[in-house]
């Protein structure tokens, strides 16, 4: 069941990823700012993480649980973060629509409740937490990024920023705001963080009691 559940995972995840790329370069979109999206990196972390899990259900070991946490604390965050603060900001239709729901809605749920609810689960440690420098180096190279060479990034409908998401747009919001949405989604992510390697944890000590 895990097997075949994180398989279901990395094809939905993989099939959004190359539709949007290719979509992307029929448009002669940006590549780097395509994988500069917290939500693109999300989900290939979880893709790849995912892949791994079917071919191996019991998969563990340091390196795996710095990846596994990486992409079920950022997808969780993609998912609770679009769902409640920029879900509408652009009108999407066609392919494009069913990329977005896969991306910030299908994937998300997948991913938490495979880690929730089916075993076996990745035993996580605190080792696990140096997912921690891609998540801070992602914000670093954004905000540096959009300050240095102003990137063109669409927030909504009619508006463009150096960012990609508009909650990080100092010039819009000030550096006080955006130092608060920015501590903000980190208190989130150490509370997610503690959540997952608790739970992971959990079926030993109930073993042990």
């Amino acid at each position: 069941m895990s097997r075949l559940w994180h398989g279901a995972i990395a094809l939905i995840a993989g099939v959004a990823l190359v539709v949007q790329f290719i979509l992307l370069i029929d448009r002669d979109g940006s590549v780097v700012n395509f994988f500069s999206y917290f939500t693109i990196e999300s989900n290939i972390l979880v893709l790849i993480a995912s892949a791994m899990i079917f071919v191996k259900a019991d998969r563990g070991g340091t390196a795996f649980g710095i990846l596994r946490l990486a992409g079920l604390v950022g997808i969780t965050i993609t998912g609770i973060i679009f769902s409640t603060v920029l879900a509408g900001s652009v009108e999407l239709n066609g392919i494009d629509w069913w990329t977005d729901k896969a991306f910030h809605y299908v994937v998300p749920a997948m991913a938490v409740i495979g880690f929730v609810i089916i075993k076996p689960r990745t035993r996580l440690d605190k080792s696990a937490l140096w997912f921690m420098v891609w998540a801070l180096g992602w914000l670093a190279y954004t905000l540096i990024r959009g300050a240095v060479s102003h990137p063109r990034y669409a927030v909504t409908d009619t508006t463009f920023s150096d960012v990609p998401y508009d909650f990080l747009d100092v010039d819009a919001h000030g550096g006080g705001a955006v130092a608060v949405a920015c501590v903000g989604v980190l208190v989130i992510g150490l509370a997610l963080s503690a959540f997952y390697i608790w739970l992971s944890q959990r079926d030993e000590e109930t073993a042990a009691g």
